[in-house]
């Protein structure tokens, strides 16, 4: 054979004989199991959101290592209704506005009264011996006889000033809307002193004969105007056991609010007042899981440094003990400028502070997790959480498993099976697996972590795990996957 004609027939064989096949495109198989350290409580500073301090009343006085993720803040009824009927909440939406722009979600209340023996009427004028009173819907007392000045008591019996209140009621209601996702929370204000559901003994004491202390069905119904108005809001209510009806109605027996609501604790740090219920652990035990479905809120009652019983140590112990998720960031050292209050704690005391901070509410972590992943594309993660707080989650987080590629773009989702509500505390833990087949991406490395997302319709940023592995963005990288 010539070698022109050798030529030719090795190129004809080329041709027809297929070239070895290099790999195959596809996902490159993996099994890869790893674990993840807990941060420890003692020097964990990861803030979440309705956990931990929230900014009381434009106030965030213990130092933390991020600004609160929830702002909160009340208002008097007098400066939102200035004339029957007329109505300006331009107070609340700017605080509301402010929230937002931080990245914060907003909490309130309204009041109807503040302090004592002042000669300051909180109320609206209008509504003092209004035409529609049936007993000049309240009167001037002197609740101490060695304070000079009085007290205007509102009646909260009668049916036109509730009529009222459900007017304002309503009237923010349709200002703010009544499911507006950027609202955490609503304290079910407007009776009692401060519109915290309880008033001095003495109050009464000169009261007209028509005039007399609440009923518990007018009670019932100063917490249902709240409901009717906002029926798909997170409520908290006030703990007194002098409200003991009003808790059972709402925390127990209305059917108006799509959530359940929880409790609200203004006295973190006096010693013994939670002993109104735990001195009745029978009738305790009624609310005393409630923390399990809807959050606890609280605030101090204003303390002094060096003060033996009423501290931060009994605010931690009593955190502990009722499962408290939110504590305002303010209210201690009240009789010293907002710059001297921390400076002028004990060591001790700003310790137990920032401790206080780092226990109360949820603190998710991810134990291990497995991964493993099939040429053609199915994967199966499996992982262990657990929860190291003194409460779970309470709004609607959804954990994923989620592929980003290397310019940083989340390109496929998928939704696992946790539910970070079954996780109650305690170092409870749960162990679940998921499995998904992935689409046919482009070629290249993918992160695949975990995230929990808020599902609301104002979704927060993601929720941080409380791992040393997290990323700086809370989300935590479990593997990479390669497409070839």
């Amino acid at each position: 054979m010539s070698r022109l004609n050798f030529l030719i027939a090795s190129a004809l064989l080329a041709a027809a004989t297929p070239a070895l096949a290099g790999p195959k495109s596809g996902w490159a198989a993996l099994s890869q199991s790893r674990s993840y350290s807990a941060l420890p409580v003692a020097s964990d500073n990861t803030i979440n959101p309705l956990r931990g301090y929230y900014r009381w009343q434009n106030q965030e006085l213990v130092p933390q290592s991020a600004p609160a993720k929830d702002a909160y803040r009340r208002y008097y009824w007098k400066d939102l209704e200035t004339a029957e009927g007329q109505y300006n909440f331009s107070a609340v939406l700017s605080d509301l506005a402010a929230a937002k722009s931080q990245g914060r979600k907003f909490a309130f209340r309204l009041r109807m009264m503040a302090g004592y023996d002042d000669n300051q009427l909180y109320a609206p004028a209008y509504i003092v011996n209004h035409a529609s009173c049936t007993a000049g819907c309240g009167f001037w007392s002197d609740t101490d006889a060695a304070v000079p000045g009085l007290t205007f008591i509102p009646d909260w019996n009668d049916p036109w000033l509730q009529q009222r209140s459900r007017a304002l009621l309503s009237a923010l209601a349709s200002a703010l809307g009544p499911e507006n996702p950027d609202i955490a929370w609503i304290d079910v204000g407007m009776y009692g002193q401060y519109g915290e559901w309880a008033l001095r003994s003495s109050a009464y004491g000169n009261a007209p004969a028509a005039i007399t202390p609440a009923t518990n069905a007018s009670k019932r119904e100063f917490a249902k105007l709240h409901f009717d108005a906002f029926p798909n809001q997170q409520h908290v209510m006030f703990i007194p056991y002098s409200n003991k009806d009003a808790l059972t109605y709402g925390l127990l027996e209305q059917t108006i609010t799509s959530k359940p609501v929880g409790l609200r604790a203004d006295c973190l740090s006096r010693h013994g007042y939670f002993d109104q219920w735990t001195n009745r652990p029978a009738e305790w035990a009624a609310y005393a899981n409630q923390w399990q479905k809807a959050p606890v809120v609280g605030e101090f009652c204003p303390f002094a440094s060096g003060d033996p019983l009423n501290n931060p140590a009994t605010a931690r112990q009593q955190a502990a003990a009722f499962h408290v998720s939110l504590i305002g960031n303010g209210n201690f050292q009240t009789s010293l400028p907002d710059a001297q209050r921390w400076p002028s704690l004990t060591a001790a005391e700003q310790n137990d502070l920032l401790m206080l901070g780092r226990e109360t509410g949820y603190r998710y972590a991810v134990s291990s997790s497995t991964v493993s992943l099939t040429a053609a594309g199915q994967l199966t993660l499996t992982a262990m959480l657990r929860n190291d707080g003194n409460a779970p989650a309470y709004e609607a987080w959804k954990v994923n498993a989620e592929l980003v590629n290397g310019a940083g773009a989340v390109v496929w989702s998928g939704p696992t099976s946790v539910n970070l509500k079954s996780l109650p505390g305690g170092g409870t833990s749960a162990a679940w697996q998921n499995s998904w087949a992935l689409p046919a991406l482009p070629a290249g490395d993918y992160s695949l972590r975990l995230v929990a997302r808020d599902t609301s319709a104002a979704p927060r940023a993601p929720l941080k795990w409380a791992i040393t592995e997290r990323a700086a963005d809370g989300t935590l990288a479990v593997a990479t996957l390669r497409r070839r």
